[in-house]
């Protein structure tokens, strides 16, 4: 898929929130700047999360309540800078992969190469021939 805007990226996220039951872990892929947090936000206000989702590339993880069934959160994850399989552990994240009702998103999910998490989704953005160009492939495992 093709967006042209913010908002488009936001609709195109939106979209394929409506298809998520639960459970589901996704990765996302893309360079810094590409839209990966964006992207994020237009999921997360389809499914109910209140507020902006914000990129955790500070904190790490973010936890959204949605008040919706059957996805009651959302787990935003920035491994950006985590480097050893220790620092995945320290999260909990563990705790939330495969929770019914939870929703587990992860940002540059290949940075820890000894740990593994298996995803349901890769969504891949890249930067298009614009400044608010992206390239989005969804891809279910």
């Amino acid at each position: 898929m093709i967006s042209k805007s913010i908002t488009e990226t936001k609709k195109i996220a939106a979209d394929f929130a409506s298809t998520l039951r639960g459970g589901e872990t996704i990765a996302l892929e893309g360079e810094i700047g590409a839209g990966k947090t964006t992207f994020t936000q237009g999921l997360a206000a389809a499914l109910g999360a209140e507020g902006l989702a914000r990129s955790p590339t500070f904190t790490v993880l973010n936890v959204y309540p949605t008040g919706r069934e059957p996805i009651k959160k959302i787990v935003h994850v920035d491994a950006y800078r985590l480097r050893t399989s220790e620092d995945i552990l320290n999260l909990g994240l563990e705790e939330w992969l495969g929770q019914p009702d939870s929703l587990v998103l992860i940002e540059w999910p290949n940075m820890v190469e000894e740990v593994e998490v298996k995803t349901d989704y890769v969504v891949r953005i890249e930067m298009g021939e614009s400044a608010d160009e992206r390239k989005i492939e969804i891809e279910k495992k």
